[in-house]
């Protein structure tokens, strides 16, 4: 009896380890693709993880890398070489508590290498995690950048390749930095900020005209503008809940702030502001 007894807590014991090792299988996938028609879609659609999207060092390949654990989450990479269309997807169990689980093994880990020869349309509905975007000295037509919490950065550390015609940010909750955007060569731009931090940097070789709506619901906002841009403000203040600072670089008129040298500079930058509850500080650098 006692040997039964044994035996079976032998088998519990080995079913039950087995069971834990199941819970923790850690899956790697790693996808290159070579863009032949000069144009690439690219969809990343990510529920919870740490996101690093940058410029490949190869003119015309598309490399995709993922880490998770299967216990936590699914991951897929899918490339339709028709319509050179990538999709990258990566589902969460419950990506709402993220915050509860960022033990660095239960987080799901995302690199994907962009060419810089093809024209590039990229579109990101991201949930929660980190994002790091390191878009400089790419074909980058488009951006639609959407991300519900967390922290998120997005430099052009050199001049895109080529004229912007979309540029949409939305992010809702957390800490944004969008660093360099003169070199995104953008004529127009909506950036939308829920709550949180945010700095918008408008340095950059490449800014000649350009335009971005900017609305701001909670928090505090940094807005960095280089002195050699001319540049016109219309801040829209919500009552007197809303703090903004100026540099005595502007100048009210009505109901515009001009720059000292709006009418010298070849560089121009109008900014449309709507202020929501918190601080808004303008810097001149």
């Amino acid at each position: 009896m006692k040997k039964n007894n044994l035996l079976g807590m032998l088998i519990i014991l080995l079913l039950l380890t087995g069971c834990v090792f199941a819970r923790y299988d850690e899956i790697e996938l790693d996808e290159t693709f070579v863009i032949t028609n000069g144009k690439l879609d690219v969809n990343a659609d990510i529920d919870v993880g740490k996101v690093i999207i940058k410029r490949n060092n190869k003119a015309n390949e598309c490399q995709v890398y993922i880490k998770y654990l299967t216990e936590r989450a699914n991951a897929d990479i899918r490339f339709n070489e028709k319509h050179n269309v990538l999709d990258v997807i990566v589902d969460f169990e419950n990506w709402k508590s993220w915050k509860e689980n960022t033990n660095e093994s239960n987080t799901p880990k995302v690199i994907i290498e962009l060419p810089y020869e093809p024209v590039l349309n990229l579109e990101t509905n991201l949930k929660a995690g980190e994002f790091d975007l390191e878009l400089g000295d790419l074909n980058l037509e488009s951006l639609d950048f959407n991300n519900w919490a967390g922290e998120a950065t997005i430099n052009f550390d050199l001049p895109n390749k080529m004229e912007m015609n979309n540029l949409d940010i939305n992010f809702k909750v957390g800490e944004l930095k969008l660093l360099n955007l003169g070199n995104a060569r953008f004529s127009e731009a909506d950036i939308n900020s829920g709550i949180g931090e945010l700095m918008l940097d408008f340095s950059g070789e490449n800014l000649e005209k350009a335009m971005a709506r900017v609305d701001l619901d909670i928090g505090e906002t940094r807005v960095i503008i280089p002195e050699d841009i001319g540049a016109k403000l219309r801040v829209s203040k919500f009552l007197f809940l809303s703090q903004v600072t100026y540099p005595n670089w502007f100048e009210k008129r009505g109901r515009y702030y001009y720059s000292d040298n709006y009418n010298k500079s070849e560089k121009s930058l109008y900014l449309m502001i709507s202020t929501g509850l918190g601080e808004l500080k303008i810097e001149v650098k």
